[in-house]
């Protein structure tokens, strides 16, 4: 059987992001189809990870939709949180339909994929000092608006509908970091 040429791209997309999008862009003009593998889907409403897998993909469809592409060349994919080994790398991809290669720009995961045999490219960062999930997530919680700059329309538009901006305000609270035990009580 002759698959089409698919490449995985492998992240949190916490949240899904122009920078993510513009490389997946690229990768569609070397690749047929797509994989988003959303990492670290059992985690959810933590200040690092904030939306659910679910959230993510839905972003991820209405993005892709939004520039245009062919919806049927895009697969979505979720992996658990996993702990960083060899054996979680064969997880990553038995999670995922047959690819040639696999995009990702973690470090760490990236060498343990490559030493488990696969083929592992590093996309170039478009514009990362502006266009990265953390800088994202810190406007959001500081409720500025910046952050839909930096995120497709209907992405942005999918984030009001869940009330992210709320959701990271809270999550990033000193109050919610105390009931949490992640900070020092002066009590």
């Amino acid at each position: 059987m002759k698959f089409p040429r698919r490449a995985i791209f492998f992240g949190r997309f916490q949240p899904f992001h122009k920078g993510h999008l513009y490389v997946a862009e690229n990768i569609l003009k070397e690749y047929e189809e797509i994989v988003f593998l959303v990492g670290m889907s059992t985690e959810s409403h933590t200040e690092r990870n904030p939306f659910t897998a679910g959230e993510r993909i839905e972003m991820i469809r209405l993005a892709m939709k939004e520039a245009g592409f062919d919806l049927s060349r895009v697969i979505t994919s979720a992996l658990p949180t996993l702990e960083i080994h060899i054996a979680s790398a064969h997880h990553a991809i038995y999670a995922s339909p047959h690819s040639e290669a696999i995009f990702i720009g973690n470090p760490i995961v990236s060498q343990i994929l490559r030493e488990a045999g696969f083929n592992v490219i590093v996309p170039k960062p478009y514009k990362r000092e502006i266009y990265n999930g953390t800088l994202i997530r810190r406007y959001m919680a500081e409720q500025n608006d910046k952050w839909r700059e930096l995120v497709p329309k209907s992405v942005a538009e999918f984030l009001d509908s869940i009330k992210a901006t709320e959701r990271l305000k809270n999550i990033t609270s000193p109050s919610e970091r105390h009931i949490l035990g992640e900070e020092n009580s002066l009590d």
